[in-house]
Parts: C-alpha cells; structure tokens; sequence
C-alpha cells in the first residue's frame, strides 16, 4: 500500500486509535485505584506509588502521540483527495 492512498491513510489512522484505546483500557492503567496509602504505607510504597504514576502519564501521553498521528494521517488523507480533485482524478 501506498502512503499515498486515501483509504489506506485512514486505515492506519483508524489502527492508531484503536491501539490508544487499547493500551490506555490495560488494566495496569487502573491499578492506581489500589495502590493508596490505605494498602501500604512505607517509603517503598511511596516510590511504588510515584512510579506507577510517571508510567501511566507516560502510557496517557503515548496514546495521545497515537491519536494526534491519526490525525495527521486523516488530513493527509483528505489533502490527497483534495489535490486529486483539483487535478480531475488523476492518481
């Protein structure tokens, strides 16, 4: 396939989502939920906590760079469409 399908493009844009959603729907994303002071308190727990924390902002930020690469690859996509119209159709 070529980057300079259309539907392709979109095809890849429509994986990136679905990877952001999934890697962010993990359930390692949600084990904050049980890592309270509550649970276990100690410095090892808090420097458990902290770092659960930097690693699901980074998966959170990761996801994000995936949806925004989406869509780029939407509006590349539409831009190629847009140039093919303006040229009558022409690949």
């Amino acid at each position: 396939m070529s980057t300079h399908d259309p539907d392709h493009l979109r095809r890849r844009a429509r994986t990136l989502r679905t990877l952001a959603t999934t890697i962010e729907s993990t359930p390692a994303m949600a084990l904050d939920a049980h890592a309270g002071s509550d649970t276990w308190r100690t410095p090892r727990a808090d420097l458990c906590r902290w770092i659960l924390s930097t690693n699901q902002a980074q998966v959170h930020r990761a996801a994000e760079e995936l949806r925004w690469d989406a869509h780029r690859l939407e509006r590349r996509a539409a831009e190629i469409e847009l140039e093919r119209a303006a040229l009558g159709g022409v690949s």
